[in-house]
């Protein structure tokens, strides 16, 4: 149950923890509109967290292949790309981006999903619009909210969602 919870927070966090407004979904006080994060954008949100919380100052690629390119070109000694390879996986791991779902147990992705619908279904009784979450996409999506973080934290605690 406590790996199902960790999951939930993981992906609840991948979400909603940036601060940035461009495609991706995050809560704060101010409304704005998100969307969940397309995976050709995965390269982008990349080098936004390189940049903005790592200090890094990485020009924008133009896909993945640029990106590795520009990344390979920034460290000059071994303790550099080892602190790159940290930041790298830091940020991959925040925003889950590349992250390889048939790696995990059929019947954990299926306590995820079902634990998900529930979450959703709570979350709509309580007035705000989400969607269900697919099988193929597994995660609550709370792009669409208007609502500020302070609104929303208290109903997904009420749905049992636990931090």
């Amino acid at each position: 149950m406590k790996k199902v919870n960790l999951l939930i927070f993981i992906l609840f966090l991948s979400l909603c923890s940036t601060t940035s407004n461009d495609g991706v979904a995050s809560l704060s006080s101010d409304t704005t509109t998100t969307s969940v994060i397309a995976e050709e954008d995965y390269p982008i949100v990349l080098t936004q967290c390189l940049n903005e919380e790592k200090g890094y100052n990485i020009a924008t690629p133009f896909d993945i292949e640029d990106l590795k390119s520009t990344i390979n070109q920034l460290s000059n000694s071994k303790e550099e790309q080892l602190q790159l390879r940290e930041d790298v996986d830091y940020c991959i791991s925040k925003y889950n981006l590349w992250s390889d779902s048939s790696s995990l147990n059929p019947e954990e992705l299926a306590k995820v999903y079902d634990e998900n619908l529930e979450l959703a279904k709570c979350l709509r009784e309580k007035g705000l619009n989400v969607p269900d979450p697919s099988q193929q996409e597994p995660k609550v999506d709370l792009s669409g909210l208007k609502e500020s973080k302070d609104d929303i934290m208290p109903l997904l605690q009420e749905c049992g969602w636990q931090k």
